[in-house]
């Protein structure tokens, strides 16, 4: 039973999760609101969910019960409030689901119980002279639970016989061979994501190349439950589970090259959708040319990795391959003589002689939290996967300023508002100007075929496209000191580029130093434009300018550098 000579916050205090003061704060808030205060701890994120269920079940002495089984109670959940009489949402609404066995009635609810709830429990014991048994859950558990009773869902809901069929048909050959042959066909065409999209009547395979979406094959709906299954079990997922998204693993070999896949699996009207990430393990060692670096920034930014301090911010939106260049840089600047430890979610590539970990927010090991532990660490450079809160940035920061070198990401849509953006996370102007090192935007353009890419003819390129190319390689050039004839080639399409024209990706960048004159106009807070105007001025390339110098060489297309604009 319940501890009436304490409450929950005192519990908590006493069992050392909470201090005294957030104790206080735990009441206080409780009290204010008008609810409980697991609830209000569970809202506010104030511990781990399963440390605050733990807690609360040892403080109440029910015990904590897990998904798994509750899911267990659901036949007899409605049979139990039909024979008591309890309306189902009544019970929803209380928080509690209710099973009635021969000699007990069992309860279980996310929270304390109202008074009200209270009540009808105490007339039902004694009207059918059975005891109360409580039991506590996570809420969200809860509410799979009330899902799984209401029609619309319930006919969802797999049986146990339905589940050991649909694990049979997995283990078979054609289905096994329709996964692997999916996998192996990706592999071929250099795909990054797999994705198995149910519809009414099929299932559609497509795979995403050099960042496009191709579709790959379509197959009979009858196959979808049996393939979604056999990626489950290889990924360790549950495979009863329909209802909720669901993130996995695994590890496949396909020609000779091993592969970590990153499961992701979504629920939707037709069906779940399935997305497969595919990362090499044996990841080529770039260098800077590789990644699309031209002479002068690679110059630029070797520099930034061998500054002894300061952050080194790389901007961009998801999929532009930040973390690619962040890990080419660490590669450079791990020499032996340093100490390197990066925090990220997740890691997606294992670095030989470098310290790598990851995040788990379900434990409350976030970005802030892992970046204090580490710099009891002694690192040289850290590596924080990206910038997504206050706390963090305040870290990197501090630790900039305290002789770190520090590389991360943000998402901005230029390097210049990286400035912003840290300045509105909090970050007092001052400190920024004190510890920005270097800040470099990127995107991806996709890379010419060299097996087939042919010289331009005046009809695939105006002449208002030449002349814009041309400026931008003249800029270029006479900073430079290089006077190189226009090499322009457009995309023809072959069996090796599937016909695309393209092969491969490149990156563009925007990169400058954050010299005395840019800390003097982060303190002024500038505005980003004016900032922006005076980088062009000075010489900066933008990303659109320095992917026309990569038309210039032949590397990439007009069209493929318009992208960036739209």
């Amino acid at each position: 039973m319940m501890n009436q000579q304490t409450n929950f916050a005192d519990h908590l205090f006493a069992e050392g999760h909470l201090s005294d003061t957030a104790s206080l704060q735990l009441k206080s808030l409780a009290l204010e609101k008008k609810t409980s205060m697991l609830s209000i701890a569970m809202r506010t994120g104030l511990l781990p969910e399963n440390t605050l269920l733990t807690s609360f079940s040892s403080f109440s002495g029910w015990p904590l019960i897990s998904r798994t089984d509750l899911e267990t109670w659901a036949p007899k959940v409605l049979g139990s409030l039909s024979t008591l009489n309890i309306e189902k949402t009544w019970s929803k609404g209380e928080g509690l689901a209710l099973k009635e066995e021969s000699d007990s009635l069992h309860c279980v609810t996310r929270d304390q119980i109202s008074t009200a709830a209270s009540e009808v429990l105490r007339i039902k014991s004694n009207l059918y002279q059975k005891p109360v048994i409580f039991h506590i859950c996570n809420p969200t558990d809860l509410d799979v639970l009330f899902s799984l009773l209401d029609d619309s869902v319930a006919n969802n809901v797999v049986s146990t016989g339905d589940l050991a069929h649909l694990r049979e048909l997995a283990e078979e050959g054609p289905i096994v061979e329709l996964v692997n042959s999916l996998l192996s066909q990706s592999v071929t065409r250099k795909a990054s994501d797999i994705h198995i999209e149910p519809e009414e009547k099929s299932f559609v395979t497509r795979i995403r190349v050099d960042g496009i979406m191709r579709e790959l094959q379509t197959h009979s709906k009858d196959k979808f439950d049996a393939t979604v299954c056999r990626i489950k079990i290889l990924s360790q997922l549950d495979i009863a589970e329909r209802r909720l998204p669901q993130d996995g693993r695994l590890t496949a070999r396909v020609h000779g090259e091993t592969f970590d896949v990153r499961v992701s699996i979504l629920p939707g009207a037709q069906g779940e959708s399935v997305v497969l990430r595919l990362l090499r393990q044996d990841r080529p060692d770039y260098n800077l040319t590789d990644l699309g670096m031209l002479d002068d920034h690679a110059q630029q930014f070797l520099s930034w990795i061998q500054a002894p301090n300061g952050i080194v911010l790389v901007t961009g939106p998801t999929g532009s391959g930040k973390t690619t260049t962040l890990y080419t840089a660490l590669n450079l600047g791990n020499d032996g003589l340093k100490k390197i430890i990066t925090v990220e979610d997740p890691v997606e590539y294992k670095l030989p002689g470098i310290t790598q970990l990851q995040v788990n927010a379900d434990i409350g090991y976030t970005f802030a939290s892992a970046l204090r532990s580490i710099l009891r660490h002694d690192p040289d450079i850290i590596l924080i996967g990206e910038i997504r809160d206050q706390e963090t940035a305040g870290i990197a920061v501090q630790s900039a300023l305290t002789g770190h070198l520090v590389f991360s990401t943000l998402h901005t849509n230029s390097a210049a508002g990286a400035i912003t953006r840290l300045s509105d996370m909090g970050i007092e102007r001052f400190l920024l100007s004190s510890s920005l090192r270097g800040i470099m935007a990127q995107r991806l353009v996709r890379r010419l075929c060299p097996h087939c890419s042919a010289p331009h003819t005046s009809a695939s390129t105006s002449n208002t496209e030449l002349q814009v190319v041309q400026q931008a390689y003249e800029k270029f050039s006479h900073k430079n000191g290089l006077n190189k004839q226009p090499n322009f080639k457009e995309a023809v399409g072959c069996d090796e580029c599937l016909h695309t024209g393209y092969s491969g990706r490149i990156a563009v960048y925007e990169l400058f130093d954050v010299d005395d004159n840019i800390r003097q106009q982060i303190i002024q807070m500038t505005p980003e434009v004016e900032i922006v105007r005076q980088l062009r001025t000075r010489g900066v390339r933008s990303m659109s300018e320095d992917g026309l110098v990569k038309v210039w060489q032949g590397i990439t297309t007009v069209a493929e550098v318009m992208t960036l604009d739209s």
